[in-house]
């Protein structure tokens, strides 16, 4: 039976620019907890923005694999904490300078009222439209606070060609860290090693919960190494081919509620004391 169902957000359970999962998906979010399957996001998100996405309920995020695996919650306690190199960070932005690319920033500490550093950003005018894409707020800043940051981001606004060039200013600048694009014009910068899958398998040693109890859900670049790690790996139907093919079982799309009608299901199965019907076949 499965005992944990961890879903990535943005484009998998809810669609990216939404300002917060749908009325819908908490509910059925609650179901599954409900009837005994714990729930939790694998995103690169951290607390702070899971706080929006979810209206402030709690439940929907007391375990997960957050900041693409640099923060890992078991039941509302801090398994793991992983910070970002800040030496690591300043060498990126320094790179980009003078670049339309540009670094973001995200205070371990965070809160509602904490700032976002956008980093080099070009412009009010840019930084505004990935604010509105990503949902986010930004504060521009000439250099890298000297703070402890769990996660940066590198926007690219310009296309696949920068998208390439910026892969290679990180591997060059900061060759302990690398970047990774959930969607079109954005990086995830997370150091080697750090990831969704190892956050799992510390989320798994902390709860007893076995690798063939656990249903993954995911769609993009990000979610390719922990899917690829578990027998319950899901795609939705909006997945990045190479994210389909990877995945050993698909469902309906991010946009459709996919992961809502599966965690339902779930629910449903485990009550009865046996696997839903997505995850067989």
């Amino acid at each position: 039976m499965i005992k944990l169902a961890l879903s990535d957000m943005d484009n998998t359970l809810v669609p990216l620019g939404a300002r917060a999962v749908s009325p819908s998906t908490r509910e059925a979010i609650h179901e599954a907890l409900d009837a005994g399957v714990l729930f939790g996001p694998s995103t690169g998100r951290d607390t702070v923005e899971l706080m929006r996405l979810f209206r402030a309920d709690r439940a929907c995020f007391q375990t997960g694999v957050v900041s693409n695996g640099k923060r890992v919650l078991a039941r509302g306690r801090t398994v793991s904490l992983t910070l970002m190199p800040h030496d690591g960070l300043v060498a990126i932005a320094r790179a980009l300078e003078g670049a339309r690319m540009f670094l973001v920033c995200y205070p371990a500490e965070a809160n509602l009222l904490n700032a976002i550093y956008a980093v080099g950003a070009p412009s009010e005018e840019v930084l505004n439209s990935y604010e509105a894409r990503i949902k986010f707020v930004g504060c521009m800043v000439d250099e890298v606070p000297d703070v402890d940051f769990v996660a940066a981001t590198i926007a690219c606004p310009d296309g696949p060609e920068q998208m390439d060039q910026t892969r290679r200013i990180v591997a060059e600048v900061a060759p302990d860290l690398r970047a990774v694009s959930p969607v079109p014009g954005w990086f995830d910068i997370m150091p080697k090693g750090v990831s969704k899958a190892r956050g799992l398998h510390e989320l798994l040693d902390a709860t007893g919960i076995g690798i063939d109890e656990v249903v993954v859900f995911g769609d993009a670049e990000n979610d390719l190494e922990i899917l690829r790690g578990v027998p319950y790996s899901v795609a939705v139907a909006n997945a990045m081919p190479e994210v389909a093919k990877a995945a050993n079982y698909h469902i309906g799309a991010c946009a459709d509620e996919g992961v809502a009608t599966a965690l339902r299901e779930l629910a449903r199965a485990a009550r009865a004391g046996r696997m839903p019907d997505f995850l067989k076949g």
